[in-house]
């Protein structure tokens, strides 16, 4: 019983040695990109390359920890974590957004802006289109189809 009470703090301070390795090198690599956007011309290529930067760590740290990259588990996993992946993010924006309005920190955008905006998206056109259906409409195109347009994008990157 004593032994692997032993062995499984030994796991645990391994995972943690692990996780530190890998927010190490995150940091690092990814100082290096907001650097360049902060104080060189902010072109979408060291966006992108700080968009790589959590998987690069990951491979540098499997590297170091010497285990191969298919050791990872590289299926969808529990449905349930995909869509509050999905969710969260758009809850702590509402939330974020609900507090700045309620606080007096800034305001909901004009409607000749918000037209534009519908304009840029191709939903002017349909009639009379009002902010408020412009803005829902924006919300629900950019939530699914600009999501799913990211993904093909992402996963062209990967295959190509």
């Amino acid at each position: 019983m004593k032994i692997k009470m032993q062995e499984k703090l030994s796991e645990q301070r391994e995972t943690w040695r692990t996780i530190l390795i890998f927010l190490i090198i995150v940091t690092l690599t990814s100082a290096l990109f907001h650097y360049a956007i902060v104080n060189l011309y902010p072109s979408s290529i060291y966006i992108g390359g700080l968009m790589w930067c959590p998987a690069i760590a990951a491979i540098f740290t499997l590297k170091l920890k010497g285990r191969s990259i298919s050791s990872l588990k590289w299926d969808w996993g529990n449905w349930r974590y995909v869509r509050l992946s999905y969710f969260v993010p758009a809850l702590y924006a509402l939330i974020t957004y609900i507090l700045i309005w309620l606080f007096g920190f800034g305001g909901l955008p004009n409607a000749e802006q918000v037209l534009e905006w519908a304009n840029e998206l191709g939903l002017v056109g349909i009639g009379t289109l009002s902010p408020t259906v412009a803005v829902i409409a924006g919300v629900i195109l950019l939530g699914t189809i600009g999501v799913i347009r990211a993904m093909a994008t992402t996963l062209g990157e990967e295959i190509g």
